[in-house]
């Protein structure tokens, strides 16, 4: 026995109740993490191209020339490089810092969406913990009494259908505590399934920020999303400058030629009148197709999450309002009136069914009370989703 005891002890010193700063801490080394980030820097090295030009081309060519006066060896060699859109090396510069800061910020959205869904199955885990520790709980009593009343009925104090019900109503707080057992370890293993790389032993859910009714939202045009089009809008405008350059591109050429006994030096240079093609039309048309569609997508998008958070916040205060009814006048209320029938019953001046009818009250007011705040923090992290903000905001 001393054995087996000390074992229980051993086995409960290991494990290690993770807070949500420590889960969402270790997310820094997940794999899907790291995915994002290298994803993340490929791109943008992949924008920075735009900034640099082609290497210059080294050209050699050696030939053996033959005629009735002079015999002998020809060379040349010559340097060319084509540079494009040379006179707008601040639009490109402006292109690529753009798509980085739109690759950059899309990546740092994903990742706050995911340590949102992360603490959302945190909280969710906790609360349907405690759901199933308290109808556990219940249970306990619920059992105490039916225990208390089978005595009464053997000495006939009470009757077989008063028995029946107590009987039923244990029976419907078993079925009820095997639920939420259900409920907390399919929670449990949700939130083990996003961690990857983290073992979870147990969770501490002593760091649960208590609920609020009103939740300030940040500037909608701080939104991660909306940000991101912002930045491939300004992107597309300085591609449409740079598209309706009248000399997309200049090539020049230095060729020195030894023909027999001639030296001979070139220099040139290639302007190509690009901005009066057909092609050069099109891309500067995309550029702007871009533009109207960035604008409208933004519009569209800063709708949609006013209206969602709109909605959101109201439910978050008819969610709030209920849970404080029941926390500080319902539940205060069943406990007395539990407490009274108890007493009634024994002074001989109380029914059991005004006892069992107080006791089933209190159980599903409490086991109410713990759904309601569990939807509260399911909607509270659908607000911080749909506005993008930072949990705890």
């Amino acid at each position: 026995m001393k054995l087996t005891f000390l074992l229980a002890l051993i086995l409960s010193m290991n494990i290690h109740a993770y807070n949500l700063k420590e889960i969402l801490e270790s997310l820094h080394t997940n794999n899907k993490t790291k995915s994002i980030h290298a994803k993340r820097d490929a791109e943008i090295l992949e924008n920075s191209l735009i900034t640099t030009y082609s290497a210059p081309q080294l050209g050699v060519t050696l030939s053996h020339a033959k005629d009735p006066v002079d015999e002998g060896l020809e060379y040349s060699i010559g340097i060319s490089q084509e540079v494009s859109s040379p006179f707008l090396t601040d639009e490109k510069v402006s292109v690529s810092q753009n798509l980085s800061k739109a690759v950059t910020q899309e990546a740092k959205h994903e990742l706050h969406l995911i340590e949102l869904d992360i603490a959302d199955k945190y909280y969710k885990t906790c609360v349907s913990k405690e759901l199933y520790t308290k109808a556990k709980w219940l249970l306990g009593e619920q059992t105490q009494r039916v225990k208390y009343f089978e005595k009464a009925y053997e000495i006939g104090e009470i009757s077989k259908k008063e028995l029946l019900f107590n009987q039923l109503d244990l029976a419907n707080l078993n079925k009820n505590s095997k639920v939420y057992k259900r409920i907390y370890a399919e929670d449990f293993a949700s939130l083990q399934k996003g961690l990857g790389n983290l073992d979870l032993d147990s969770l501490s859910c002593v760091d649960l920020q208590r609920p609020l009714r009103t939740i300030d939202l940040r500037d909608i045009n701080e939104h991660g999303e909306l940000k991101t089009l912002e930045y491939k809008k300004s992107a597309s405008q300085s591609l449409y400058k740079i598209n309706s350059a009248l000399f997309p591109t200049i090539t020049y050429e230095l060729l020195f030629e030894q023909e027999l006994e001639t030296k001979r030096y070139t220099v040139g240079v290639a302007i190509p009148l690009g901005g009066t093609t057909a092609y050069q039309e099109t891309l500067k048309k995309q550029e702007l197709a871009k533009i109207s569609s960035y604008e409208f997508e933004k519009d569209s998008m800063k709708k949609e999450i006013q209206n969602s958070s709109k909605n959101l916040l109201v439910k978050l205060e008819t969610l709030y309002d209920e849970l404080k009814l029941l926390q500080e006048e319902i539940l205060p209320l069943n406990a007395e009136l539990l407490k009274l029938a108890k007493s009634a019953h024994d002074e001989g001046e109380g029914t059991v069914m005004e006892y069992l009818d107080a006791s089933r009250s209190y159980s599903e007011n409490v086991l109410n009370m713990l759904e309601i705040k569990k939807t509260y923090y399911q909607t509270l992290f659908a607000l911080y989703r749909a506005a993008d903000m930072e949990y705890g905001e």
